[in-house]
């Protein structure tokens, strides 16, 4: 499969920071009570700081990312990997996850690409499945909108990737397919920057 040139170019973002420590923002301990094992999709997991912690909790996780560098890190405690790009169709079968989790990793995308990964998140989904996960804010307008090209609404370039930000009514729209349970605005620490992003709570 070819990966677009224009998402995560080149490994750059973990080539940059796979070193940095990542301030822990484990926002999911305020929620556990939503989070029950069973299959799940790490899905964008980074360096698998959440799949740690998922699996800490028992559930039966497949990280899966963009990133050769950061699924080389992942391996090293899961070996349940997957390459994957989000704008294609999803590689997994119908009802097959009890939890997809998305953590700072479905804003990077054009309005249609965003649409097509809501379905397919739908699809891989068992009844009453959930999907949880976070999105960065619109108040990160303010830390970057001198470096940001509009392309469409509230999608941007940014250098060498696009990226998404959401207010509460975007953020609605998109997960309009689901049983919305909770939408909450928080903010966090990330690599010494402030950074304010919507958490969500959806079940099929």
């Amino acid at each position: 499969m070819k990966y677009k040139s224009d998402y995560f170019i080149s490994d750059e973002y973990w080539k940059n920071n796979l070193d940095k420590i990542i301030e822990e923002d484990f926002w999911i301990e305020s929620y556990k009570q939503y989070f029950n094992g069973g299959k799940c999709l790490d899905l964008g997991c980074g360096i698998g700081q959440y799949t740690k912690k998922l699996i800490e909790w028992d559930y039966d996780v497949t990280s899966a990312d963009i990133s050769d560098i950061a699924l080389s890190k992942v391996k090293t405690f899961n070996h349940n990997i997957k390459k994957i790009d989000m704008r294609d169709d999803l590689p997994f079968d119908d009802n097959e996850f009890d939890l997809v989790f998305a953590n700072l990793s479905i804003h990077y995308f054009s309005d249609r690409d965003t649409k097509n990964l809501m379905k397919e998140v739908k699809r891989i989904l068992k009844p009453k499945g959930m999907f949880i996960g976070s999105v960065n804010s619109i108040r990160e307008y303010n830390y970057l909108k001198n470096k940001m090209i509009e392309v469409e609404y509230h999608y941007w370039l940014n250098g060498n990737k696009y990226v998404r930000l959401f207010d509460e009514e975007d953020l609605k729209e998109y997960l309009s397919i689901f049983k919305i349970i909770k939408l909450e605005e928080l903010e966090t620490i990330r690599f010494k920057h402030k950074k304010n992003y919507f958490i969500f709570i959806c079940q099929k």
